[in-house]
């Protein structure tokens, strides 16, 4: 399952929707706080989160879900703009890639795409 963190709801639904279409399962939650409450960790295999949430930034929800001994999901950090020095802390993070708002369904694909070639369950859903 690919979690979406993002408060933006339009893009929020849109790239469920395209997930979705796509063959992956998906939930989508609007902020940070929503993500760590989620009871359905065991099944995410993917999560995409934005940089800027209301609250707690991209970064530190990486931090938070690996302090708290979640490991196994990959971490894909989105945004429009991102500072340089934020880069070195999403590697610190485990943010595995970052993908840069507006972004083309094709740049997506690719990235999961290379997310999923390790064989695990990140590819689409039977």
């Amino acid at each position: 399952m690919i979690l979406i963190v993002e408060d933006d709801q339009l893009f929020r639904r849109a790239l469920a929707t395209y997930l979705v279409s796509r063959g992956f399962h998906t939930r989508v939650v609007a902020s940070a706080e929503e993500a760590l409450a989620s009871t359905e960790w065991p099944k995410v295999d993917l999560v995409l989160i934005d940089y800027f949430l209301p609250g707690m930034n991209g970064i530190e929800l990486a931090r938070t879900l690996r302090a708290r001994h979640i490991s196994h999901p990959r971490l894909v950090l989105m945004s429009g703009y991102l500072p340089s020095s934020v880069y070195d802390e999403a590697k610190a993070a485990s943010i595995e890639t970052v993908l840069h708002k507006p972004y083309d369904m094709e740049t997506l694909d690719e990235k999961l795409q290379t997310l999923c070639e390790d064989g695990e369950a990140y590819g689409p859903a039977n």
